[in-house]
């Protein structure tokens, strides 16, 4: 997957309103002023039980904000969930993933963790998960609620190649220790320590 020469942002998971997209369409309406080329892909399904208690309102919401700010060549909100296959294939052409939740109580974060093993530049609010993460420059944490600081962290990372570069390998040597393989040696030795 392509999307031309354009400096890609992503963001994907099941959508609900504690991703806090709306935080990261504000941010892009205050980027492409700087990077007007810069791309950010939503991708994702409702959360099932979002859609059953509430339908698209809140997808509706962030396409109505995508529209009134004049996104619409910027943003794509993919209503759709992907296999493994695809969400690679999405990945691949990313150059900037963010995770722009709105409160610090996130513990975990798979599509973060994901990320991360893809080698990829990390932006991203201050929450738990992504604070023990992104140490070491491995990414960038922003404040919550303040675009113009996401803003910024996007624009510096869409035009500084050198920094992105920077973040990613290290955020790739770092998501090796997470793949899975590895994940089994460490805990075998655990096990083994417990017996010995």
């Amino acid at each position: 997957m392509k999307f031309g020469n354009r400096t890609t942002i992503s963001t994907f998971g099941l959508i609900s309103r504690s991703k806090g997209l709306e935080y990261g369409i504000r941010a892009m309406k205050l980027a492409v002023q700087q990077v007007p080329d810069l791309l950010y892909i939503i991708l994702g399904a409702t959360h099932p039980i979002v859609r059953q208690e509430t339908g698209e309102e809140y997808r509706n919401e962030l396409q109505t904000m995508i529209n009134q700010f004049n996104l619409t060549n910027n943003i794509q909100l993919l209503n759709k969930y992907v296999n493994d296959s695809e969400l690679l294939s999405y990945l691949s052409a990313t150059d900037i993933y963010l995770t722009p939740y709105p409160t610090w109580n996130q513990v975990i974060s798979g599509t973060l963790s994901i990320a991360i093993g893809c080698g990829k530049a990390v932006v991203s609010t201050s929450y738990i998960y992504a604070k023990e993460i992104l140490v070491h420059g491995r990414g960038f944490l922003v404040p919550f609620n303040n675009e113009t600081v996401l803003s910024n962290t996007m624009i510096q990372l869409a035009t500084n190649e050198n920094l992105r570069n920077s973040a990613r390998r290290r955020a790739y040597n770092y998501g090796r220790q997470m793949i899975w393989s590895r994940v089994v040696v460490d805990l075998a030795n655990v096990y083994k320590n417990m017996l010995i």
